[in-house]
């Protein structure tokens, strides 16, 4: 990764850390993305200082908080679509839960990140400098992948679906046919003892695809998934190697998926 080459910014004695913060938004507008080491080094304090620093400019909105750094707000591809709305809801713990999931991905092999709310969160925490092979049929995690230098990207076509912002149908089927996933990042819209679900059939069929040539599925769901109800049946419980949740998730649910085999890892989001 190609390091900011800007001199140290020492503030004065008695200068705001909103001055700091407003810098700190200046230099990641124009570079795309520093990382806290970076900008450490520009203002002259500590990595603890610039990693509050960061979390309260992602609270007001201003730049994004993502693996080793900050990177500039994305631009509005969810607007108005029903993604959109998703987006907006159980936030902490979806970053938590896609934090959690970047320490699942595999030491090489391709990964496949499903459409969905958190699925997109998981691309803040992917690393930036080992070239990691993705697929995804998601315009979204396509749109924020572009941002990324260093990423092998395999997008899955098909026929466009403006709701979930997604590809599907015959070509998207015909295409992951040919494919070996190492891990599967799995999104749904419930979850319950007879499996996966989510709300469309072509969402559902594509899904089932991915599963089927995937080496590990993880299903990435915030605790709400687990008391929601969906019509279309995605998979059952033991085609899962790992659910990834937060801490609503009730002990009657999670047993449920520890006696089908599943591993649950657990997120804290406070």
């Amino acid at each position: 990764m190609t390091s900011i080459t800007v001199e140290p910014y020492h503030l004065e004695v008695g200068s705001s850390s909103e001055e700091r913060r407003a810098k700190i938004v200046e230099l990641t507008e124009n570079h795309g993305f520093c990382t806290t080491a970076e900008l450490a080094r520009i203002m002259g304090v500590s990595d603890m200082t610039i990693r509050r620093d960061i979390r309260k400019l992602e609270t007001a909105g201003v730049l994004r908080s993502v693996h080793g750094g900050a990177a500039k707000p994305r631009s509005g591809t969810l607007e108005g679509t029903a993604l959109a709305e998703r987006a907006q809801h159980m936030v902490e713990a979806k970053r938590a839960i896609a934090e959690a999931a970047a320490q699942c991905l595999p030491a090489d092999g391709a990964v496949a990140l499903d459409t969905g709310t958190t699925t997109l969160l998981l691309v803040d925490y992917l690393p930036r400098d080992r070239g990691t092979q993705v697929i995804t049929s998601s315009l979204p995690v396509i749109n924020a992948l572009s941002e990324i230098g260093d990423v092998e990207l395999t997008c899955l076509g098909g026929t466009f679906h403006a709701r979930s912002l997604s590809f599907a149908g015959p070509a998207t089927v015909a295409a992951i046919a040919e494919l070996r996933i190492h891990t599967l990042f799995l999104s749904a819209m419930s979850v319950d003892a007879s499996g996966v679900y989510c709300g469309t059939e072509h969402d559902a069929i594509t899904k089932r695809e991915l599963v089927r040539v995937s080496d590990e599925v993880i299903l990435l769901a915030d605790s709400t998934k687990f008391t929601a109800s969906a019509m279309m049946r995605v998979c059952p419980l033991r085609a899962l190697s790992k659910v990834i949740t937060d801490e609503g998730l009730s002990s009657e649910r999670r047993s449920l998926l520890e006696k089908a085999g599943v591993e649950v890892i657990v997120c804290r989001t406070a």
